[in-house]
Formats: structure tokens, sequence, C-alpha cells
């Protein structure tokens, strides 16, 4: 759980309620990259963010005009002028700022949100397209972050940050502009303040990034703890380890308590400072500008008042940028990371020629077949057989022999690395990867239910069933008593994964679906490893149901369960050590025959 949204450290605040300098910042790689990738993903909205960039012009444009019409309104009033004119300007100019900066909100909402529906529906078209492989080499947390954050992270700074940081831009190039020409001396002042700022920020966030990262570490240190605890308190309750888990905890919270304080601590320095360098800035140009007006150089008082507005406006919006680059830099690092996922190569295309599949008989071969998950380590070495249809066949071996992995092969999960496995004749490739895949009837250790109702956790891949066709599925696979007895029978919804049911129910459920599906082929793999005997006793009858009169793949280890096969193969390390019936195999008195009689006890 180290990638979900729970261990995501909170930000740490600063004195303007803004998440405190000296964050560690999440880099991209590639931000030119990444950012020409963004942009072609809006594609289809660029009409609506041009009317955002026209928008953000206006908005800092009525901000830009609002100090020279007070300058205007002062100088008026110093001389003994009507004003109601200007008042009624300024009034018009306010609610012309509210409702651009509205627009403006509302458009970035919709098309931002647009924008990031259509970015989560292309991630999502993309998983569901990768091999198996890509899911193996990476933890499920990780992929759902990606998801959730990664696209949050984008999706705030497109609604949020994009439409400041390009108000902020067009109102600082604006004032700059209007500052220079009432007063180029009193500019470089200003101008200077701003370089004093900068400074600033630079050195403390120095200091403040070390002291956040230390920060982030004791507080991913501390969720380790906590999740560790919590998924262990029957281990822990059982040892009587309590006291020693409390302090454990004790120790991780006072080392995240210190880190924050210091981290806290060193990043409120900044707004203060940064507050009194504005106000001595602000107090220099003030005192520069009555110099000056006394010596003739500016006009009138209204000016000076303009001035000191833009003074006012000009150095706010650096602050604000920094911030929000920093929020941007995360959000396309955030990018980067779903970018990733997009260019992963999908499963295979079916070739141009490829052959349908409706109707297969069910004869599989294996010609010298060779596979690894990594081109230095090989799994399967030179595995070679035949079965016939309507075959069972069992395979049997030690732990991590490469038993599932010969199952994943036969689905094209994976893809051989050398040799061919061939079904009714023709190589696997030949065929269109949605029709073989049909044509095999899946029963795994571990099950995979959904939140939904019992009825369609069992038609999960023969959704066109009906209820009667679902209950004679459940009823063949041993299920429909203890469905009966759920609150609402057969539309009981279940939890996530069926939580609330025991791993034979489970698994019995997933065998009716199994039923259902009615495919030609069967693969079983551990599929009562984890029940009890009375309830591996129902499931062996619905699979004896199940796979009479087709091709059937067993994986299992208790070896009672598949001394009736037609065909038992042992893998050991790779290869094929034995294979025959089960009579046969016992007469060899090999490495079956001793794991035969140790399971039953007949070794004694």
């Amino acid at each position: 759980m180290s990638e979900k949204r729970m261990n995501t450290p909170p930000p740490a605040f600063g004195p303007n309620g803004r998440p405190g300098r000296g964050m560690p910042v999440v880099k991209p790689r590639d931000l030119k990259g990444t950012l020409r990738r963004l942009w072609e993903m809006t594609r289809g909205y660029r009409g609506g963010l041009g009317w955002i960039l026209l928008l953000s012009g206006l908005a800092s444009g009525v901000g830009i005009l609002s100090p020279y019409l007070t300058g205007n309104a002062v100088t008026a009033i110093s001389e003994g002028r009507v004003i109601t004119a200007l008042l009624l300007t300024l009034t018009a100019v306010y609610l012309a700022d509210w409702l651009i900066r509205f627009l403006q909100q509302f458009m970035m909402a919709r098309i931002g949100q647009r924008v990031i529906r259509h970015i989560r529906q292309v991630l999502f078209d993309r998983i569901k397209t990768l091999p198996l492989s890509f899911f193996d080499r990476r933890q499920h947390g990780e992929l759902m972050s990606r998801l959730t954050n990664d696209v949050d992270n984008i999706s705030t700074t497109i609604s949020n940050s994009l439409t400041q940081l390009l108000t902020y831009a067009f109102t600082i190039s604006g004032i700059l502009i209007a500052m220079l020409l009432l007063s180029p001396l009193l500019t470089l002042v200003a101008l200077a303040g701003v370089g004093l700022i900068f400074l600033l920020t630079r050195t403390v966030t120095k200091r403040t990034r070390r002291l956040f990262r230390e920060q982030q570490k004791a507080l991913g240190a501390l969720n380790g703890q906590i999740e560790e605890s919590v998924s262990g308190l029957s281990a822990v309750k059982a040892f009587g380890r309590e006291e020693s888990m409390e302090r454990e905890f004790g120790e991780k919270n006072d080392a995240l308590c210190r880190a924050a304080i210091r981290a806290m601590i060193m990043s409120g320095f900044l707004m203060p400072l940064m507050n009194v360098i504005n106000n001595l800035c602000y107090l220099a140009i003030a005192v520069c500008s009555g110099i000056l007006y006394v010596r003739g150089h500016f006009a009138s008082i209204g000016l000076i008042t303009s001035f000191l507005l833009y003074v006012r406006q000009f150095t706010r919006p650096f602050v604000e940028i920094a911030n929000i680059y920093n929020s941007f830099q995360t959000a396309v690092a955030g990018a980067e990371r779903v970018f990733e996922i997009l260019d992963e190569k999908p499963e295979p295309e079916d070739r141009q020629d490829a052959l349908s599949l409706k109707t297969p008989r069910g004869d599989v071969e294996m010609r010298h077949v060779i596979f690894g998950y990594t081109p230095d380590r090989q799994v399967l070495r030179d595995i070679s057989f035949r079965v016939p249809a309507g075959t069972q066949v069992a395979i049997v071996g030690p732990t991590g022999g490469g038993k599932t992995t010969l199952i994943n092969l036969l689905t094209r999960f994976y893809d051989v690395t050398d040799g061919s496995i061939l079904l009714d004749g023709h190589d696997l490739r030949e065929y269109r990867l949605s029709d073989l895949r049909d044509a095999f009837g899946v029963v795994l250790q571990d099950t995979a239910l959904f939140a939904e109702f019992v009825t369609e956790n069992i038609r999960y891949g023969h959704r066109h069933a009906g209820p009667e066709d679902v209950r004679r599925a459940a009823r063949i696979a041993g299920a429909d008593a203890f469905i009966e007895r759920l609150p609402r029978g057969y539309d009981t919804v279940l939890g996530q994964g069926g939580a609330e049911l025991s791993q034979g129910e489970r698994q019995l459920i997933t065998i009716a679906r199994a039923v259902l599906a009615d495919a030609p082929i069967m693969i079983l793999d551990e599929a009562t490893s984890s029940v009890d005997t009375v309830t591996e006793q129902k499931i062996r009858r619905a699979l004896l149901t199940i796979c009479k009169d087709r091709t059937s793949f067993i994986i299992a280890h208790r070896l009672s369960t598949i001394r009736d096969s037609d065909l038992i193969l042992l893998i050991e390390d790779g290869q094929i050590a034995e294979q025959g019936t089960h009579e046969e195999l016992m007469a060899l008195n090999g490495r079956y025959a001793l794991m035969y009689r140790t399971q039953t006890g007949a070794a004694a």
C-alpha cells in the first residue's frame, strides 16, 4: 500500500496557507517533451483553451487598468474636480473583473475536466490491452497511483494552476510596462526588491528541501509501521507483542514530529522575511516617489498612487508563480508516469490472415518449448508432449518448477521463447487472440470476484446467460445451496473480492462461472489448495462434471485429487521429469511415487 493515497505525505502549509516552500518537488525528466505530448492530447479542446487564453489576458488587463483609474481619481480629488464618472468606471471595471474571472474558471472547469476524462480514458484503454508480463513486473498499488494520484495532479494543474499561471504572466508583463512608462527609475528599485525575494527564496528552500525530505522519510517509516501493525495484528496479539508494537510506533511518531517541527520552523521564516522585504521596498519607493514629486518628476499625486498600487501588484505574482511552478513540475512528472504506461507495448496484434477458432476440438501439442521471463533465466526447457482432445492432464511438481508458466503459455498470456504450441494442428499465434481465449475456461487458486450481484459474478464470462442457466451452473458446481442461504440469494451484492464468503464458497462461484462459460478446454490451477476436505470433495465432483469429454489441464498439489487423470506430467526445474498415468508412475517408483506416498502417509 506504499503507493496508495493514504500513504501520500500531506503538504506542509506555510503561513500563507499554501504548501510550504521547500517541499520536495518531483521533477520531470523531459519537461518539454512531456508538455508537447500533453498538448497533443488536448486536440479537440483547443478552441476552449483559446478562449481561456483570451480571458486570462482580459483579466490581467482589467487588473492593470484599475490602479491607473484609482490614480486618476486621486488626482481629480486633489484638484477639486467631480469624480462621479471615475467612480462609475471603477465600479464597472471591478464588475468586469469579477465576470471575466468567473468565465475563466467556468471555461477552465469544463475544458480541464474533459481533457482529464480523455486522458483517464486513454490510460484505462491502454491498460486493458497490456500483456500479463506488464502487471507481473509492477505492484498493483503503483499502477493505482498512476490512475488516481498522477491523473489527479494533472487535473489540478490544468484546472487551477494553468489559469493562474497565464493570468500572472500577463499581469507581470503589463504592470512592468505600465511602471516603466510612469518611472523607469522607480521600476529599477522595484526590480531590486524582486531580486532580493528570489535570492531569499533560493537560500531558504535549499535548507527546507532537505528538512522536508527527512519529514517525508519519517512519514513513510511511520506509515509502513502502521500498515504492518494493522495487517499483522493477529500475529501481534498471538505473540504478545503489543507493547513492542506501541513502543516502535511511539519512536517513529516522535521522529516524524521532530522532523516536521524543524521543517515547519525553517519554512516559516520565509513569508515574514518576504513581507519585510516587500514593505522595505514599498517604503523606499514611497520615499523616492515623494522626492521625485517635489522635484517635479511626477505631474500629479495620482500618478504616484498608481505606481504604488502597481508595486503592490507586481511583487505578489512572483511568489505565487514559484508555488504554481512547483506543483506544475510535480504534475508534469505525473504525466510522464502516465505516458510510460501509454508507451508500453500492448499484446501482439492478430495476424492479417489469423484463423478463426469457433469450435475447437481440443488437441494440444507442445514441441520443444523453451521459455524465460527474462533472457538470462529459462523457466521451461525443451517441453514436448501431445494431448488428444478430451484428455484430462494433471500437472504436478515442486513450487517454482514451471507449472503455472506452462498454463500461461497455453492461454497466450506469454509467447514461447522458442519452439511452438499447437491447438488442433495450428500454432497458437495463428489464431485470433480473442477466439483463443474464448476456447479456455479458467479456475484459478486466487478467486476473482467483483462487487456485484452473485448472478453477475457467475455469468461474468457469459453475459447473455439467463437466470435459469446461472442456477443450473451453480447446482453443477455445488454452489446453489450456500447461495440460497445468502441474505438475498442470487441477488446478494458481494463485497470487493467476495470478502464475506469463505475461500471454498468463493472457489465454488468461480467454478460455476467456468461451468456457465462452457469452454472446450478447461484449466484448473490449484482449485482445491485452500479449502477443507469436505469442500474439496464438492469441488472435485464439480470439476469431474465440467471436465468430462473435454480437454482439461489440472495443476494440483494434492495428488489424491488427480489420480484418475489420463496423463500426469511431473515438472521439475522447467523440464518434464516423469509422465504417465498414476499407475504407471507408481510402478516407476520415482519422484512422483515418493511425493504420493509422502502425502498419503504410505512412506512410513
